[in-house]
């Protein structure tokens, strides 16, 4: 299919997703990211389903209609500052309540995690910088590194919601002697709001704390 037929076919979709009327409202607390504060909000909720058909000239593509469930979370009102959140979520899983409709919607939210886990892994472990050459290599960096990653995305949440804690309450020992000695603090007085800012210095801007 050509690329302005493919466009045609998503704005048509989207048209359609965007005349759902709203069924539905409810809070969002939507995260700090990318330069932009956490806030909350309040968004709409409609959804359906659509029968999306299958391209043309695709030999290897389905000849069967495809139907999906199609759930759309937006803003009527946001700050001056921020652009209007909008979702537009299409799934294969059978979606017939708001009850339903809203799960989706959480299953999707996962991804702002999802999404700082890879940049963990990118930022804070250097993966990319490795430049393993097999699977099993990078499988085997994984196993080590995974854990890693999700060790430090739970000492950010800390530092975030306790910084003036002390640190030796939450982090390993072995853990914050080395970064102690890296630093220029005392394992008994670091707080967890200067043990990230020790890692974050280590890790690279792009993982600072915010």
């Amino acid at each position: 299919m050509p690329r302005s037929q493919r466009w045609m076919v998503i704005k048509h979709s989207l048209d359609r997703a965007r005349a759902f009327p709203s069924q539905q409202s409810r809070p969002l607390e939507v995260p700090a990211r990318h330069g932009h504060k956490a806030r909350s909000t309040q968004v709409q909720l409609a959804f359906g389903h659509m029968t999306l058909l299958p391209p043309r000239n695709e030999p290897q593509a389905s000849n069967e209609p495809l139907t999906v469930w199609v759930i759309r979370v937006w803003e009527e009102l946001a700050p001056e500052d921020e652009k209007p959140l909008e979702w537009v979520l299409l799934t294969s899983v059978p979606t017939t309540t708001l009850e339903q409709a809203w799960e989706r919607v959480d299953w999707y939210r996962h991804r702002w995690l999802v999404e700082e886990y890879h940049q963990c892994l990118k930022s804070g472990c250097r993966i990319e910088e490795r430049q393993l050459q097999t699977v099993d290599a990078l499988m085997r960096l994984l196993g080590v590194l995974s854990p890693l990653a999700v060790r430090l995305l739970q000492v950010r949440a800390y530092a975030r919601e306790e910084p003036q804690r002390p640190a030796s309450e939450v982090i390993e020992p072995l853990m914050l002697a080395v970064l102690a000695q890296r630093s220029a603090h005392l394992p008994a007085t670091m707080t967890l709001g200067t043990f990230w800012v020790e890692v974050a210095r280590l890790g690279g801007s792009s993982f600072a704390p915010s």
